[in-house]
Order: structure tokens, then C-alpha cells, then sequence
């Protein structure tokens, strides 16, 4: 649901919604959901005028129809493959990401998920000369490394600044800012932004601070419509990375069996259309990929890509 903003009601002040902000009522769905009371205590607004805001709120904010063929052109008009500049990847995928999905990288701690996302951010801003968004909630973004990958190309410095201008980095530390971070990428795009993908780098940290399962499954379920909603409404491919842990059952004694378990939990399994499962060989700098899931690909396929300083290739 829509994000609360001055422009939706004359009542709804920037004073009136950073009080609403700072009880946590981000959205339309939240302002309808408190109750009329608790908002008076918060905003100082008379009963009547909350009345208003809600009503009017509800007449916006309901569903529009709208005419499927013209939707169905539309899609057909704007969707696109976005190559990601690795080649055995881009085979494995059929041509490369597909606006409108999200693509999910899980795999073992340092089994190169980061290195496979800055690999496909450098790529696309050189190659589509398109802006990347690249929300980094490990601290582990590293403009040394692109910087490494564009000179191994010896590449002139003003290209190198050029490509490197367009991966826009967002570092984020909990779940509610990567709320409003997608919010101000969806308002940045409504003001001209060029943009095709987004890279989430993990999800995992944002959802593990807190023991309080309700309220992480809450906040993930709005965080999954919003994705939804900017991956089809604005024909972006989002690119999200997972962890993958190790449970051993038994004892000290004796092992009974050793089990691998994505990260997010059972809620999450059905969420992403690709999912795409990165591990290490046994060959020093080579890893697999194995599609895992797809609603367009069939499971089993993979492939194999070297990293070094070079990024993945």
C-alpha cells in the first residue's frame, strides 16, 4: 500500500506525518489500521478531520480496473532481458534477467554471492548504460573492487568514472529503512531515473534482529508487495542474496545427518521466481550455479564460472 505523503490530504502536513512516522505509521494501510482515538493523540486532528483523511484515503487508494489488453501491451512493450554480462550465466538463463522477477542467489557463507552481485552491477552499467540500485545491508559493497574489475580492462578514466557513477549504493541496517528506501527508489523513478535493476545484499541480516516472528513476517510481507508491485508496475529485475545454513543432527557422539536450510524461513520459499544456487568446487576460483526454482526454466540447470580479481567470468 501506498506510503503516507503530503500530497494525499491538505491535513496531512509534513509536521502531521513525521509525528505519524515516529509512532510508525508509515502507510495508508497503517493510518487506516490505528485506530481514530490513538491518531488523535498523535496528530492533535479532531475526530471529524481524521474521519475525512480515512474516507478519503479509502476512495483513492481502492483498486482501479483497468482494461487487460491494454495491460497485456504494455507489458509486452516494456519488458525486457537484461544481460548479465557472464556468459555461461547468461546461457543458463536463456539471454539474461527478466524485467518483472525477482531473482534470488543463496548459497553458503563466502561462496561469492556478493562478488557474483558486483559482477552483474558493473556489468549492466557498462554494457546497458543503465543505473543499478544497490542496497547493501552487509557494509560489504566495494567501489575497489569495481574499480579493480573496469581496470582490468583498461579502460580510460573518465569511462571508468562514468560506469561507475551509475551503481547507486544505499547501505541500510534494518527492515523498516529498506522500506523506505524502495519507496524513495520508487519516487526517484517517477522523476525520470533510468532504472532496470535492483540488488538487495542479503536479506537475511534485516530479518534476523529480531526474535519477534509476527512482526518480522508482518514487515517481510510488505516488503514482498512493494518488490512485487516496482518488479512488474515498472519493469525491473530485482536480485536478492540468501544464506544458506548447516544443521547437524545428534549428538557430539555421533552424527545422524547433516541437513542444509535456506535462510528467511518456510514464508520465503515461495516468494522469489528464480532461485539460483551458488557453491564452491573443488577447483580453486570456480564455482557452480543451479537453478533450484523457476516458473519459466527447468530445475537442474547450471553452470560453471571462474572468480578472481577480474569479478566472474
Amino acid at each position: 500500500m501506498a506510503r503516507l505523503k503530503p500530497e494525499m490530504h491538505p491535513l496531512l502536513t509534513e509536521e502531521v506525518i513525521n509525528f505519524l512516522f515516529g509512532k510508525n505509521i508509515y502507510t495508508v494501510v497503517n493510518f487506516l489500521q490505528t485506530e481514530i482515538k490513538q491518531i488523535c493523540c498523535i496528530t492533535n486532528l479532531a475526530y471529524k478531520e481524521i474521519l475525512g483523511i480515512r474516507k478519503h484515503l479509502i476512495h483513492k487508494n481502492s483498486a482501479v480496473v483497468r482494461n487487460g489488453l491494454d495491460y497485456y501491451k504494455e507489458m509486452i512493450r516494456a519488458t525486457a532481458i537484461i544481460p548479465t554480462g557472464i556468459q555461461n550465466v547468461d546461457a543458463m538463463l536463456e539471454g539474461g534477467l527478466l524485467t518483472g522477477n525477482i531473482y534470488e542467489i543463496c548459497g553458503l557463507p563466502s561462496n561469492g554471492k556478493t562478488q557474483f552481485c558486483l559482477t552483474i552491477a558493473k556489468n549492466v552499467t557498462q554494457k546497458l548504460q543503465q543505473h543499478v540500485y544497490y542496497i547493501d545491508t552487509k557494509r560489504d559493497f566495494s567501489g575497489r573492487k569495481i574499480l579493480r574489475m573496469l581496470d582490468a580492462e583498461k579502460l580510460p578514466a573518465d569511462q571508468i568514472g562514468n560506469i561507475m557513477s551509475r551503481i547507486l549504493v544505499k547501505q541500510i541496517n534494518t527492515k523498516y529503512e529498506l522500506l523506505n528506501c524502495l519507496y524513495s527508489i520508487q519516487k526517484e523513478i517517477d522523476e525520470g531515473l533510468t532504472l532496470r535493476l535492483i540488488i538487495i545484499d542479503s536479506l537475511p541480516p534485516l530479518f534476523y534482529q529480531t526474535e519477534e516472528s509476527a512482526k518480522n513476517y508482518g514487515v517481510m510481507n510488505q516488503f514482498v508487495n512493494i518488490m512485487r508491485f516496482l518488479a512488474r508496475e515498472y519493469h525491473l529485475a530485482f536480485i536478492v542474496t540468501n544464506c544458506i545454513t548447516i544443521w547437524y543432527e545428534g549428538d557430539f557422539s555421533m552424527e545422524k545427518a547433516i541437513t542444509e536450510k535456506l535462510g528467511l524461513g518456510r514464508y520465503w520459499l515461495s516468494i522469489a521466481n528464480f532461485r539460483i544456487m551458488i557453491k564452491q568446487t573443488q577447483e580453486i576460483c570456480k564455482y557452480g550455479l543451479n537453478i533450484v526454482k523457476s516458473n519459466k526454466l527447468p530445475k537442474g540447470v547450471n553452470c560453471t564460472v571462474n572468480i578472481n580479481d577480474s569479478g566472474m567470468f
